[in-house]
């Protein structure tokens, strides 16, 4: 999914963005542009983003405090990370979920005392066939603030050629440090290991959908600010990790992006970025190869299978203008035996394949489908429309949740916290 929503009759509201003010140490990159490219923040969208970033720290702290009394060490990354340990402000980084990682042995005990203290556990696609990101398992509590992403690989990794992404793993690793948190301890990755692992390699494969976003300059600036690093050091540290490559273009990729409109060359860039990344990663060799080409005549099949649901709803956007009357006309009238998650994860990627092979429209035919489809395979997914602002201006977009929670087959899935939803069907209660 990408690109503006259709029109539909929707309130249209501002996102959180991002704001630094930070100064850099002579010979890295300079954070000015970075800063001007930065989307500004208003001061009720700053405190609306800072209270919620409590909210989520109030829930995960027992949680981790618990695991950690269990023996089982926690290392925070990514967006709650910078907006706790590297921001001047939490309310200055909008993020998503958040990205633990834990040891893959402390796997089963985690999640028996995660369970114990009262979270859920999301299903997630990658267990039934779907690239193995090395997530161990997805946590959320009902009603709550926070969804934790558990992962015992910080790399994305094929299903069984992992040799790369462990040792790039391990290596983060042994250079984290142990941090008194909240009364309890955590481990954080050195601001080199945080730039050149995730923000460099990391978002190269597991992004691929999203690009360059314009937090990533930000991020950059304040990470480097925060070790006291040199462009010399990240390259030192990309050369010892075996990633130099996605590294150099990462950082020219951050170096050119600006806020207009994407170009030709800007595409180049971010395409040299994601191959170098899944080639340096180990996300890509020959026997994923292999097995994706022995799985494209499945593909073929459900992409068939999947071409009845967009017609119809391109016959419903035709009928009516009210995107209301649209989704009550998709939404099965009794309730229907659940299909299984493989056949969900299938139906989802189908419905991606037809929309960006056939001209279909923007997003909202692609989420008003794969809520069509899920819908009839009993899954009581949500259709969720909302905007975000940036410097170039205000975008909408229409995607697809369950249990208030993103679906993670989307496409594209890692943006869309980046949203600021105003339309929820069925909305709630």
């Amino acid at each position: 999914m990408g690109g503006a929503a259709e029109a539909t009759p929707l309130e249209m509201r501002e996102p959180p963005g991002v704001r630094s003010g930070h100064s850099m140490r002579p010979g890295s990159p300079d954070p000015a542009p970075a800063r001007a490219r930065s989307p500004g923040r208003t001061r009720p969208e700053f405190l609306a983003a800072l209270a919620r970033h409590h909210d989520i720290k109030r829930e995960i702290v027992p949680l981790i405090a618990a695991w950690r009394d269990a023996g089982i060490e926690t290392l925070l990354y990514k967006g709650f990370f910078l907006a706790e340990f590297v921001y001047p402000s939490p309310g200055s980084r909008f993020h998503g979920d958040v990205d633990v990682l834990i040891r893959a042995q402390h796997a089963h005990e985690a999640l028996r005392i995660a369970r114990a203290a009262g979270w859920h556990q999301r299903w997630h696609p990658r267990r039934t066939g779907a690239p193995d990101g090395g997530a161990l398992f997805d946590l959320y509590r009902p009603d709550g603030a926070a969804q934790l992403d558990v992962h015992q690989l910080l790399v994305p990794a094929a299903r069984w050629w992992k040799r790369r992404q462990r040792r790039i793993t391990e290596a983060v690793w042994s250079r984290s440090e142990a941090r008194a948190w909240e009364g309890t301890t955590v481990r954080l990755p050195a601001a080199a290991d945080a730039i050149v692992v995730n923000l460099a390699l990391e978002r190269a494969v597991a992004d691929a959908a999203v690009g360059f976003k314009p937090a990533d300059a930000t991020d950059l600036a304040l990470l480097l600010e925060r070790g006291a690093l040199t462009t010399e050091d990240l390259h030192q540290r990309a050369r010892e990790l075996g990633c130099p490559r996605t590294l150099t273009e990462f950082l020219a990729l951050s170096a050119r992006a600006t806020v207009a409109a994407p170009t030709r060359a800007s595409r180049l860039a971010s395409l040299r970025w994601r191959l170098a990344g899944a080639w340096e990663s180990g996300y890509v060799h020959v026997p994923t190869l292999a097995l994706r080409l022995a799985r494209a005549p499945a593909l073929v099949w459900d992409i068939a299978r999947a071409l009845p649901v967009l017609i119809r709803v391109r016959r419903a956007l035709r009928s009516h203008r009210d995107v209301r009357a649209v989704l009550a006309n998709l939404t099965p009238a009794a309730p229907v035996p659940r299909r299984s998650a493989r056949a969900r994860w299938r139906t989802v990627r189908a419905i991606h394949w037809a929309h960006r092979l056939l001209p279909l429209g923007g997003c909202l035919p692609q989420a008003l489908a794969i809520y069509a489809a899920l819908r009839a395979q009993g899954w009581k997914v949500e259709f969720v429309s909302g905007v975000r602002r940036d410097p170039a201006g205000l975008h909408g977009h229409a995607w697809v949740e369950e249990d208030g929670g993103l679906l993670r087959e989307l496409l594209g899935w890692e943006r869309l916290p980046d949203y600021q939803g105003n339309f929820r069907y069925p909305s709630p209660g």
